[in-house]
């Protein structure tokens, strides 16, 4: 019986280890020998641009609707580009903004009634005429070049997504370290894209065709990955562009942070039991990515928890009553450390145990709120500055 409670245990800790560290250096590894996804930097399509639509839905953004027009009517691109934009119940100057600002390439939706992203999206959908489709976010800002950078792997026909990559940036200081932890995922975008396993979108920056997009469920939470996910499972590439850049503003704060993950949470679990089939339809590669790193993650916090208690079973029998011990001072550590962070900047050797132990808490909260059914598809906007 210890015998099995002991291999339990260091499955337990295992699990997450590889996922967090060891899966990262495999494809380190793989990306050497892999060779770049897409057409090179210099490739350019010989035939006339595509028309392409913009997509966005807004919840009461009033201090980004200005600069995100702006930027979107900066963009450099050859064809024709029109830009739809959904306010979605808003309850402060974002419909008025759109308003002034609408024309012929900038189509405005009003909606009344605060439904969701998703919903929005879907009449958006229902709306656009062009062939491809890019989205990105009310608080995102798109290099001039993001869109063409993109739409030239559309040549392939076999090409049904195109993520651009996402920076995030932080406005002075704060305790967040999201954007260390978004440069690995960054990384491993880059790499599993080399071996076809690109694993959904970005929300902030990515582009599809019109005819590969099938209505999501209202109460979708995390509708990049689905939409990505889903275009896979039929048989569609995703490609990786990392010259297509834009550019968010990080949550200056660990707590501003997890209560976006916790969000993020509830649709990663949504995603997983409504679509097992990601499992198995999108090829072998993208399945091993899949488990690796995200399956892993999203149960992470299972696995912590069965590590503690068989820790705590096993605490008789030497090492394991240190071991119990250490896990019960970590997580102590770090949520004293949680606590301060609401007062004071934490010290930057606290900054990446405190963000990973409150991440997989966060995920845990997510978990619960996803069986418990209390989440819907309403807007959770998240402080950035």
């Amino acid at each position: 019986m210890t015998a099995l409670l002991v291999s339990a245990l260091i499955v337990s800790v295992a699990l997450p280890v590889y996922s967090y560290l060891g899966y990262p250096l495999l494809m380190a590894l793989l990306a050497r020998r892999s060779a770049n996804a897409g057409p090179g930097a210099g490739h350019e399509s010989a035939r006339t641009p595509p028309a392409v639509a913009v997509v966005v839905a807004a919840h009461n953004e009033e201090q980004h609707v200005d600069s995100l027009v702006a930027s979107l009517q900066a963009l450099r691109y050859g064809g024709r580009l029109r830009i739809y934009i959904g306010s979605d119940g808003s309850t402060d100057a974002t419909a008025a903004r759109l308003r002034a600002l609408a024309g012929d390439d900038l189509v405005v939706f009003e909606f009344t009634e605060n439904r969701g992203k998703v919903s929005v999206l879907n009449d958006l959908l229902a709306a656009v005429t062009e062939p491809l489709v890019v989205f990105t976010d009310a608080n995102t800002v798109l290099d001039p070049q993001a869109v063409s950078l993109m739409v030239r792997h559309f040549d392939d026909p076999q090409v049904g997504l195109v993520c651009g990559e996402l920076q995030l940036y932080h406005a002075g200081g704060g305790d967040n370290v999201d954007g260390l932890y978004w440069r690995i995922e960054r990384f491993l975008k880059r790499a599993e894209a080399g071996l076809d396993a690109l694993l959904g979108a970005n929300g902030a920056i990515y582009a599809i065709r019109r005819e590969c997009y099938v209505p999501l469920a209202r109460d979708t939470v995390v509708d990049d990955f689905v939409i990505g996910m889903d275009i896979a499972a039929r048989g569609k590439r995703l490609v990786y562009e990392s010259a297509a850049v834009a550019r968010e503003l990080a949550p200056p704060g660990i707590r501003d942070e997890v209560a976006r993950r916790i969000r993020i949470g509830i649709g990663n679990y949504q995603a997983c039991f409504r679509h097992p089939e990601y499992l198995w339809r999108s090829g072998v590669a993208r399945s091993f990515a899949y488990v690796s790193h995200k399956l892993l993650r999203w149960f992470t916090p299972h696995l912590l928890v069965l590590a503690l208690l068989l820790s705590a079973a096993l605490s008789r029998t030497p090492p394991f009553g240190m071991l119990l011990v250490l896990q019960l001072a970590i997580y102590l550590a770090c949520a004293l450390a949680y606590v301060a962070s609401r007062h004071r900047s934490l010290p930057g050797l606290l900054r990446v145990p405190v963000f990973l132990v409150s991440l997989n808490a966060a995920l845990a909260v997510g978990f619960w709120r996803y069986a418990t059914g209390q989440y819907g598809g309403s807007w959770r906007r998240t402080r950035r500055a």
